[in-house]
């Protein structure tokens, strides 16, 4: 957790304890680390440097899943920084206003959740609590103009659906004794929006809430705000984002982010509000209480000695009816949990059964496809084993080599069709740690018999003290070898002397290996490319096209991924990630 430098706020404590509540209700463990950031000048010098270098050697030995940043400054600072301290570590953001989404670029690769203000149901209140107002001046303070005219273009558009002499202006940031003799010779037909109200002004730096209330107490006409924050400062109410709401969808999505890292990035805005009044102020201004909305909150309203006593009673028997219901309800939803889990359990067992029995057609072709290259490679073998009796030149040891690669192709053949037959069966694929570096080595035999049909030099890269992976190693060998198949029939243009297929395993992610085949052939065109994976698509005169879904279905069963991409240089390159198996990384 990034938060900045200033002392946390109640509001930000609310925030967080929504958010902590969210991740303790999880199954998932959540471990939370805290920092706050320095004040820094612009652009950032030094002092920041320095806070880097610590935050770095922190964390030296710790793996950190997620980066949350509050605010726009820890969004800054983890836009700056978060790949030096953390690379390729998924990062969020919360407690953002939603004006940001106009004047701010979106932040790569960085998901978040903003906070939007109800203009709507603010400007509804000013008009139900002030019938007579024509004039509605909003402050909005921020070092961005874009956001100051996105603002009072929104109010300005909503006012004049409401009323046609509804009259908007949107005033900046100005010095505060400027400010104050403004507000108060406003005329009476006027109301003040309180948007944003900067803290730093004048070569001083204020509270927030003492800049409000000095507003206030000068002010001629009501002051109005959208923050929590501006409740009982001097504020007379408004329509204010639900912050515990906020936490809990800021935790929601760091869980979501846990669970899928290379998914998003997901962006959310917090819309649901509440109506908060100030009595006091009410009380001030003369508005008739009989007016006041029901469903406002008046967390500064003093009730008499009935009204307490009354209103107690009826929340006993509220809160008592409520409790019973609620212990009603969570026994119902947990009983009707329980049984939904149990039917959808055996409804997903049932439905993946009849997909693969609808998958038949599609996994004949794809036993044909398979077991096309080990009988090619026995059919190869037996016309060399006939030439050389015809020749009645036959060194004995190369006829018991050939037999051997008939025998050894058979049995790859019939292995083939055994696996793929339990895609037709209820059970799953089993699996076993497996290094995929042997998978390679085991494979070296027929991708040189390959290599030396389609004149292709083999490169291979093996990363030392690679994982281990849970999978199926004839699967895995089967991925190889289609793809390095197809790479050496896309090179038949390039000359022989020039074609080259590269084989390499990688380790750069404490979780997941890759497996990463490149050839440098003409590339594949760009409106075929989205259409490769699916099932009997091809290009090849006589290709079926099940060879590129077959390793599409393999690499999902060992929940890994691929990802394919042209070169730059020209060639194609098809990278595997598998994670790692959990027990022998």
């Amino acid at each position: 957790m990034i938060n900045p430098a200033e002392v946390l706020s109640p509001n930000a404590q609310m925030i967080d304890h929504a958010m902590y509540e969210v991740f303790s209700k999880s199954s998932q463990k959540v471990e939370i680390l805290s920092e706050h950031l320095i004040r820094h000048s612009e652009p950032p010098g030094k002092l920041e440097q320095d806070a880097i270098d610590l935050i770095a050697r922190k964390y030296s030995d710790r793996h950190i899943d997620l980066i949350i940043g509050r605010g726009e400054r820890a969004l800054d600072f983890i836009e700056r920084n978060g790949q030096t301290i953390w690379p390729d570590t998924p990062a969020m953001y919360y407690s953002l206003s939603s004006p940001d989404i106009y004047w701010r670029q979106r932040p790569q690769h960085i998901s978040g959740v903003f906070i939007d203000y109800d203009y709507a149901a603010n400007l509804a209140l000013i008009m139900q609590l002030q019938p007579t107002v024509r004039h509605i001046i909003q402050i909005v303070e921020s070092p961005h103009p874009e956001e100051i005219q996105q603002l009072h273009t929104k109010l300005a558009a909503l006012a004049k659906a409401k009323q046609a002499d509804l009259h908007v202006d949107t005033i900046g940031e100005r010095p505060l004794a400027d400010l104050l003799s403004f507000v108060a010779a406003l005329p009476p037909d006027t109301a003040l929006l309180a948007m944003t109200i900067d803290d730093d002004r004048d070569g001083v730096r204020y509270a927030t809430d003492e800049v409000v209330r000095a507003i206030s107490e000068k002010s001629s006409v009501p002051l109005y705000g959208m923050r929590s924050s501006y409740m009982g400062n001097g504020v007379v109410g408004g329509q204010v984002i639900n912050l515990s709401e906020h936490g809990r969808e800021a935790g929601q999505l760091a869980l979501q982010l846990l669970k899928n890292p290379n998914g998003g990035p997901y962006t959310q805005i917090s819309q649901k509000t509440r109506c908060v009044l100030d009595d006091r102020q009410i009380r001030r201004w003369g508005f008739d209480l009989n007016i006041i909305p029901e469903d406002c909150e008046r967390p500064f309203n003093t009730p008499t000695l009935l009204e307490r006593n009354a209103m107690q009673i009826i929340a006993f028997a509220l809160m008592t009816a409520v409790i019973m219901l609620l212990i009603f309800g969570l026994q119902w939803q947990r009983k009707k949990r329980l049984r939904a889990d149990e039917e959808a359990n055996r409804q997903r067992t049932a439905l993946a059964h009849v997909a693969r029995l609808g998958s038949v057609g599609e996994l004949t072709a794809s036993i044909v496809h398979e077991i096309n290259q080990p009988l090619g490679a026995i059919l190869a073998n037996a016309d060399a084993a006939t030439m050389m009796l015809n020749q009645q030149s036959h060194p004995d040891q190369e006829l018991r080599a050939i037999l051997a690669d008939i025998r050894d192709d058979n049995l790859r053949a019939s292995l083939i069709i055994q696996k793929l037959r339990v895609l037709l069966s209820k059970r799953s694929l089993e699996s076993k740690p497996v290094s995929l570096n042997e998978v390679i080595n085991t494979s070296r035999s027929l991708l040189g018999n390959l290599a030396i049909k389609h004149h292709v030099t083999i490169a291979t890269e093996l990363a030392e003290d690679l994982p281990l992976i849970m999978g199926d190693s004839t699967h895995l060998q089967q991925v190889l070898i289609n793809l390095a198949s197809n790479a050496m029939e896309a090179m038949e243009a390039v000359p022989p002397a020039q074609r080259t297929l590269s084989i390499r395993t990688k380790h750069n992610n404490p979780s997941h290996i890759q497996l990463i085949v490149a050839d440098n052939g003409p590339g594949i065109p760009t409106n075929i490319l989205p259409n490769i994976f699916e099932s009997f698509y091809t290009t090849k005169p006589e290709g079926m096209g099940m060879g590129l879904a077959i390793v599409q279905t393999i690499v999902d069963a060992h929940s890994g991924r691929i990802d394919v991409f042209n070169n730059p240089g020209g060639g194609t390159t098809f990278v595997i990630t598998f994670p790692v198996a959990k027990h022998f990384k």
